[in-house]
């Protein structure tokens, strides 16, 4: 006898509970090197996109938070370096040299341009 089951039910097990792992988890296990703060600032950058640039609702919304988490995750260190780099220094970059924050109005860039600029790094590395 199987103490938790049959093999099928333990893998069926096992596969529920990946899928139930959060995107951040999900990330940080496929890409040790990010830290906790940087996967969730990622994650953040195409939430905020998919909802003000690609205007998509709940289910759509879904379903593209869990592509772009399959991508990320597919992707090697060196791809994904560019990718974080921008996201970190340009798509966050919100404070002048003195630490005070800038009103998104008064950036060279605007917040569309950054976020499809980063989706352009992230798309074109392999």
């Amino acid at each position: 006898m199987y103490p938790h089951g049959t093999p099928s039910k333990t893998l069926e097990t096992k596969q529920l509970t990946i899928k139930q792992m959060n995107r951040t988890q999900q990330i940080n296990e496929a890409h040790p090197w990010l830290s906790y703060d940087e996967v969730v600032k990622v994650l953040l950058y195409h939430h905020q996109g998919s909802m003000w640039v690609q205007n998509l609702e709940r289910n759509e919304l879904e379903r593209s938070m869990e592509a772009f988490t399959k991508l990320v995750k597919s992707k090697t260190r060196k791809a994904l370096e560019p990718f974080v780099e921008y996201v970190l220094d340009v798509y966050y970059n919100g404070v002048d040299q003195y630490g005070n924050q800038i009103e998104e109005s008064s950036r060279e860039e605007s917040f569309e341009r950054r976020w499809n600029k980063a989706r352009a790094i992230l798309l074109k590395s392999k």
